[in-house]
């Protein structure tokens, strides 16, 4: 089984490296973070010397993969000009990031065709995607991440991030799947046959080797609610059982290149991924698969 590392979303405020210290503090062994402002277009210009003392922090403190977020105003689809020159820009400069900083990837929020399908801005977000992979240097991952359903956000199912990545055809595009929207979805995350329901259909629309990085949320919602509401892990709707049940599964499937399980729950005093958090999966590792550390 893999080991399955417990990872947690943290602030980077007051300086990249600044993270490093804070994912120690709750006892993550992975990380997320924002590589710039989450509600912003503007570009946070990083220097030399914060990347440097980022991978020395990162590798001094024996911390394992690092992921980025890109900015929630992301939207492939959209029908204004600016807004796709904006997006565009703002994932090419989120993939740049991560390659200084020597994180594997970046988690993507595709966008919404507000009701519109898939299919009528199927060949734009191919041709944005197309570009940023010609402008972003290294070999950083963009990961797709799944929706919950609401709004027309691309990537309720696991069939329509399948599409996008059958056409266009880059190792360096795959996806995040992330436990709270897939359960909001309808997809049964809280049982052994929907579990197993579910990466089946992944397998089948996707590819088990391109999913390569979790979310790991409960959800405060019911199954197939089509909204968006984390919950901290066990006191949600998927509840330590279900999260007992996936996790084996997880763990037992080779095909399955994801590894790093990223938090982004509310947290016990709705402050974010927090120590309680952390050891509550962590506990969960342990019972499932024995692994303690």
């Amino acid at each position: 089984m893999k080991r399955l590392e417990v990872g947690a979303h943290v602030s980077s405020s007051g300086g990249l490296w600044t993270a490093v210290g804070r994912a120690l503090g709750v006892e993550a062994e992975a990380m997320q973070l924002f590589p710039s402002a989450p509600q912003s277009w503007r570009q946070t210009k990083h220097t030399d010397e914060a990347y440097e003392r980022f991978r020395r922090e990162h590798d001094e403190g024996g911390l394992g993969e690092v992921w980025m977020h890109s900015t929630y105003l992301v939207n492939l689809a959209t029908d204004n000009p600016e807004q796709l020159r904006k997006s565009i820009d703002a994932v090419i400069n989120g993939l740049t990031v991560c390659d200084r900083a020597g994180a594997l990837g970046l988690v993507l929020h595709t966008g919404s065709h507000k009701g519109a399908g898939l299919e009528a801005f199927l060949p734009q977000i191919v041709e944005a995607i197309g570009e940023i992979f010609e402008h972003a240097p290294g070999t950083a991952t963009l990961a797709l991440e799944n929706a919950a359903g609401h709004g027309g956000v691309i990537g309720h199912s696991f069939a329509e991030l399948g599409a996008i990545i059958s056409a266009v055809a880059d190792r360096r595009l795959n996806v995040c799947v992330d436990t709270c929207h897939a359960f909001a979805a309808g997809y049964n995350l809280a049982d052994r046959e929907g579990v197993q329901q579910m990466f089946a259909e992944f397998d089948s629309e996707v590819g088990l080797d391109r999913l390569v990085v979790w979310h790991l949320n409960d959800s405060k919602l019911g199954l197939g609610e089509n909204r968006d509401r984390h919950e901290n892990i066990g006191d949600g709707r998927i509840g330590t059982a279900g999260f007992e049940v996936w996790m084996e599964a997880a763990a037992s499937i080779p095909e399955i290149a994801a590894n790093a399980m990223l938090l982004e729950v509310p947290g016990i005093e709705d402050k974010g991924p927090d120590l309680e958090n952390v050891r509550r999966v962590k506990a969960i590792r342990a019972d499932v698969t024995g692994v303690t550390a």
